[in-house]
């Protein structure tokens, strides 16, 4: 009887395995052929320095600056509008003059979607971070392709209709708490017309290590990447982009007695503690700026060896990637520190804090010109490149002002919400939405009882508004 069970469970564990790989593991990457603009190798980043061969030739390096959840009016308001101001009145400018420019990656619920339009217009990106931004841990790790993609695609065509924006502005996609589910996830952006996912943290090329952190790449081969939140991916996505999150290190020296001259690891900025230590006072904005000018420079200028010798960074593009809230309330000291910080490194000539697309942008233009250096970017102007923002500035192109319009702000109240399986609560619900929907005719608010969800076979996940569409024949 106890070998029969035996070999039942044996049975069951390799039908399961073989259910789990549902694609064939990704091959070693082969530099020959795997060239941009369509394809890059992880862990390939000595194929950039010839960048540094001339003298006086210096590479750019490229900052992220991110928000996850709803793009909220407090958020909007207190933090946004000073930090990153209009495209011509900004607070900061980039080496070309631009305005300073975010990533926003956007979850439904509390979102003010004529908000979205707004910062959209001001040349922010728009991404997607899910629908229900549910707590469960266990459902974003062994979600299914089906469960994945009403995630993803529900919340970009949910920003399309409500924020009056052309789905396939939305490219980018990042998974709640950081918790990918390998390949499903993968899978699904890849056959869904999503360009990249920045959800995948490191510690082996960040964290004390961050001088030799990762450039973006694709995934048509296997990655070098180390995996700290399981599953990652295992089989080959092409021509689907990864944004690496280059791990932090917070201000809790010596909580590790391995390391006691060091912090711990953090991925998102408001996951790193900031614990006084030295001559810090408790909420001391310097320690935030201290901490992030430490980590900054690890990239950007390198780090010392045990012999005490510089190791260069190799300036791979460095973000940093929280929520909102971390500014909020008693934590005005964190955005004190934080603005301190980004007024820095933002007076330095070769300091560009832009979009991801724009960072993704600028290394499919290092097939057209691998030489690209600073100074060449610079020379491009607003007019040209891929940090220009001419089009942003003069509201021409896609930021014209009949294109993509919102309208007036239109908010929206439903009554009596109920999703049982999602955490949302069983009460009044409101949210606010542009007055024209993404193809520019008038929309008015979904039916008070059918708040915009995940879809099901009564309602498409825009609460029944049209067209709900996706993104389809998108061009990079």
């Amino acid at each position: 009887m106890a070998l029969s069970h035996l070999t039942i469970f044996l049975v069951a564990a390799f039908i399961g395995k073989i259910q789990s790989q549902t694609c064939p593991e990704a091959p070693k990457c082969v530099v020959a052929e795997c060239q941009l603009p369509e394809c890059f190798c992880s862990g390939n980043e000595t194929e950039l320095d010839q960048q540094e061969v001339e003298q006086g030739h210096k590479k750019p390096q490229i900052v992220y600056l991110t928000f996850d959840d709803a793009l909220s009016a407090l958020a909007s308001t207190q933090f946004y509008e000073e930090l990153f101001g209009t495209p011509n009145n900004h607070t900061y400018s980039n080496p070309n003059g631009c305005a300073l420019r975010a990533t926003h990656f956007i979850t439904h619920s509390y979102t003010d979607y004529s908000l979205v339009n707004k910062w959209w217009h001001y040349g922010h990106e728009i991404a997607s971070h899910s629908v229900t931004h549910r707590n469960d841990i266990k459902y974003w790790e062994g979600m299914s392709e089906e469960e994945f993609k009403a995630e993803a695609v529900g919340q970009r065509r949910i920003t399309g209709q409500f924020a009056a924006l052309d789905p396939c502005e939305i490219k980018g996609w990042r998974s709640p708490f950081l918790q990918g589910s390998g390949d499903n996830m993968y899978s699904v952006l890849e056959k869904e017309n999503f360009d990249y996912d920045c959800t995948w943290p490191t510690r082996q090329f960040g964290f004390t290590d961050a001088e030799q952190g990762l450039y973006p790449y694709t995934m048509d081969y296997s990655s070098v990447q180390d995996c700290p939140i399981k599953p990652c991916p295992e089989c080959a996505h092409p021509g689907l982009w990864v944004q690496p999150m280059i791990d932090l290190e917070d201000e809790w020296i010596g909580a590790n007695p391995a390391t006691p001259n060091n912090g711990n690891p953090c991925s998102m900025l408001d996951a790193c503690t900031v614990i006084p230590h030295g001559n810090y006072t408790e909420e001391d904005p310097d320690q935030v700026y201290d901490m992030l000018m430490k980590n900054f420079k690890r990239v950007y200028e390198g780090d010392e060896d045990f012999d005490g010798q510089l190791v260069p960074g190799n300036r791979a593009p460095w973000g940093l990637y929280m929520h909102a809230a971390w500014f909020f309330g008693d934590y005005g000291w964190h955005y004190t520190g934080y603005k301190k910080f980004i007024k820095e490194i933002a007076s330095y000539d070769d300091v560009w804090i832009v979009p991801i697309e724009s960072g993704l942008e600028y290394m499919r233009t290092l097939f057209f010109d691998a030489n690209l250096s600073n100074e060449q970017l610079k020379a491009q102007g607003k007019d040209n490149g891929p940090f220009a923002c001419a089009d942003i500035e003069n509201q021409t192109g896609k930021y014209e002002k009949t294109r993509n319009r919102c309208g007036p702000a239109k908010s929206c109240r439903f009554p009596n919400v109920t999703q049982p399986a999602d955490n949302i609560f069983n009460n009044e619900r409101y949210m606010t939405i542009c007055s024209y929907n993404s193809e520019g005719t008038r929309q008015n608010c979904p039916n008070e009882d059918t708040y915009p969800w995940l879809e099901t076979d009564q309602v498409n996940p825009c609460g029944g508004n049209m067209p709900c569409k996706d993104a389809e024949n998108c061009k990079l």
